[in-house]
């Protein structure tokens, strides 16, 4: 008797916690309740610091490794931001986000680890270098643009050559 008894006593035991595992919501990768399935994609920054080049929420500018400048209708960027996203959902993430601000996608590799995109747009060129990431280490976006091509002064302006006449 003893026995049926403590062998009921397990079985309302286990159900009950099976019954308590169940109540439970899910969790998704992003540790959030209720979520379920893959990882969200990146958003972009409302204002980014050169307004045609995305940067994903939650990355910021490494400003002791960044400069930027334009001169005569010309600009080099060549910033270096960071941040705790997959470096595959921020490759995604550019891949989705640099044609709204009329890049065209010129190059996508995926080399030794890193994730290198290259974009055109008139006669700009621009090289996004993903790195990193992983359990500790932040992952590293690499922004570099520059002029591909014959710099044309900003209408109105006045060469060298035409000023000298």
């Amino acid at each position: 008797m003893v026995r049926q008894g403590m062998s009921w006593l397990a079985a309302a035991l286990v159900a009950a916690a099976l019954a308590g595992c169940n109540n439970q919501q899910a969790s998704g990768p992003s540790g959030d309740p209720g979520t379920v399935g893959p990882m969200p994609e990146l958003v972009p920054l409302n204002r980014p610091p050169i307004a045609d080049i995305p940067v994903p929420l939650g990355f910021h500018l490494e400003e002791g490794k960044s400069r930027n400048f334009s001169a005569a209708g010309a600009r080099y960027v060549d910033h270096v931001f960071s941040g705790s996203a997959d470096k595959f959902a921020v490759g995604r993430f550019y891949k989705r986000q640099m044609p709204i601000s009329r890049w065209t996608m010129v190059t996508d590799m995926f080399v030794q680890g890193d994730i290198m995109l290259d974009f055109e747009k008139e006669s700009e060129r621009c090289r996004i270098l993903v790195t990193g990431g992983g359990t500790f280490r932040s992952t590293k976006v690499k922004v570099a643009l520059w002029t591909s091509g014959r710099v044309v002064p900003p209408s109105g302006a006045r060469t060298a050559r035409a000023s000298r006449r």
